[in-house]
């Protein structure tokens, strides 16, 4: 996590709940969550909000908080493709970045697949087909299992389970402009 990151975090926590707040504390409180993903504190810090304690959450909260959401179950495929139809339904086809949002909301790792898999094509999928739309949900389960698996290895090894939707460069990949080079050793 980076100090900005953080700031926008230490505004939540000061402004969300009661409690002493000063720098002397958002210093400590940084320094101890600071090896922590940003996406998993700010999880951390709603599902805290979310059980209505009026009071300042301890960093021990926080980090618990962190490592409950860590060891929750991932959905199922039934569980999955039920949020992911409602997100389709709710934010069509066009607003992707909503229905990631959402996903999100549910689980993590439902918001992580619709990322990879792309949403625009999540939707596109043909799953009412009555003549290939059992195999096409077969197809995307499969890739759900798959995806839920590199996603565990991946936490498996420290890292954050990716989620937001994937930035990809239009057009393919980007030429070396000679002029811009001669330019730069000038």
């Amino acid at each position: 996590m980076q100090q900005r990151e953080w700031d926008l975090i230490a505004v939540v926590l000061e402004n969300c709940w009661r409690g002493d707040w000063d720098e002397l504390r958002a210093g400590a409180y940084f320094t101890l969550l600071e090896p922590y993903d940003t996406a998993d504190i700010e999880r951390a810090v709603r599902v805290l909000a979310q059980n209505g304690s009026p009071f300042l959450p301890t960093v021990p909260e926080i980090i618990s908080a962190i490592k409950g959401a860590a060891d929750s179950s991932v959905p199922t495929w039934p569980e999955a493709l039920t949020a992911i139809r409602g997100a389709i339904r709710r934010h069509g086809r066009f607003r992707g970045q909503l229905g990631v949002e959402q996903l999100e909301r549910r689980h993590p790792m439902i918001a992580s697949f619709a990322a990879a898999y792309g949403w625009e094509r999540l939707c596109g999928e043909p799953v009412d087909d009555p003549d290939h739309g059992g195999a096409v949900l077969r197809r995307l389960e499969i890739s759900y299992g798959e995806h839920v698996e590199r996603q565990q290895d991946r936490e498996a090894n420290g890292l954050a389970i990716a989620a937001g939707e994937r930035r990809t460069l239009t057009g393919g990949p980007r030429r070396t402009n000679p002029a811009e080079l001669l330019r730069g050793a000038a």
